[in-house]
């Protein structure tokens, strides 16, 4: 059938060069000013081979009409094709490193070459995919390959120190600052990814980390926070101050009115977004009126001057070159 049309399409350029078919955003449509026969009923060779140019055309005008649906047919599957495809990702494309891919709505990809390159083993590159535009280069990080604290035998885990993470990143509208106020400065492969994506959710200069794990994936003096899962964050100030040291830690308890509840919703959101489905924190009063921070159930002992985020559950897939 396909080689009916493409013959008759053939001889109809030959015959009646007076229909052109263009494409304009993958919709064809003709440029003469005969329109196209709505009737698709089969030509029989008789009405072909009939010296009556009427017929003629006719015939030519429902070859058109046919060469022009097989073609949108055409276009229509590549783009449905293309469509079930992230927009801004290309999984066919070569890579020589291991790679994570932060999408804006919390799903986080691993992608691992067949090969890596030398210079790239132990390290990790990070990329980040906003709604709209182009991928997002985050940087490339070395790992530490760590047996997991109190896991299994023969478990491991692979730390990033977040000391050596920029600080500060600006690119078009997509920004963060953050500062590290503790000892414990290590994040895994994976929260680190969660981490980038949270701060370009919300795109904030002031966010404080009070610590996640130790080198060795320890947590002293805390008891949660292993192999860089559990983290805790200072609460934000409506001054958008962005202080590290001892007492800078905003007690809510005692200073609601300093907080920015508002920003601290949506900053709690973008954790929760990104992997971390519990959180710690502290209830605050306004005008006599008590209030939760979104994804806090109660106050937790301890937790009116910081955020602990845990339960790390990300919506990741691991993809294999």
């Amino acid at each position: 059938m396909v080689w009916s049309i493409l013959g008759a399409v053939s001889l109809f350029f030959n015959i009646a060069k007076t229909d052109k078919l263009v494409s304009n955003n993958s919709e064809f449509i003709s440029t003469n000013k005969t329109h196209l026969v709505e009737n698709t009923t089969t030509i029989n060779n008789s009405n072909f081979s009939s010296p009556n140019t009427n017929t003629r055309l006719l015939f030519i005008k429902r070859v058109s009409y046919a060469a022009s649906n097989l073609l949108k047919d055409t276009v229509y599957k590549n783009e449905k094709s293309r469509s079930s495809v992230h927009p801004t990702s290309n999984p066919s494309k070569k890579i020589e490193i291991v790679t994570y891919r932060i999408y804006f709505n919390g799903t986080i990809e691993k992608h691992i070459p067949k090969v890596v390159a030398e210079a790239n083993k132990n390290k990790y590159k990070y990329e980040y995919f906003p709604k709209k535009g182009t991928s997002i280069d985050l940087g490339t990080y070395k790992i530490k390959k760590t047996i997991a604290y109190k896991g299994k035998p023969g478990e491991y885990v692979n730390l990033i120190n977040l000391e050596t993470v920029p600080k500060y990143f600006k690119k078009k509208e997509y920004q963060y600052h953050f500062n590290i106020d503790s000892r414990r400065s290590f994040v895994n492969e994976k929260t680190l990814a969660s981490f980038f994506g949270a701060m370009l959710d919300v795109n904030y200069l002031d966010i404080s980390c009070n610590g996640f794990s130790h080198e060795d994936g320890s947590s002293k003096p805390s008891r949660s926070h292993i192999n860089g899962n559990n983290g805790d964050f200072k609460y934000l100030r409506a001054t958008k101050e962005l202080r590290c040291g001892p007492g800078t830690s905003l007690n809510i308890s005692k200073s609601a009115d300093l907080l920015d509840y508002s920003r601290q919703n949506k900053w709690n959101d973008a954790l929760y977004k990104f992997g971390w489905k519990k959180m710690l924190g502290w209830t605050y009063t306004i005008k006599r009126k008590t209030n939760k921070l979104h994804h806090i159930d109660h106050k937790t002992t301890n937790h009116y001057h910081h955020l602990h985020v845990q339960k790390y559950e990300p919506d990741f897939k691991e993809i294999k070159q």
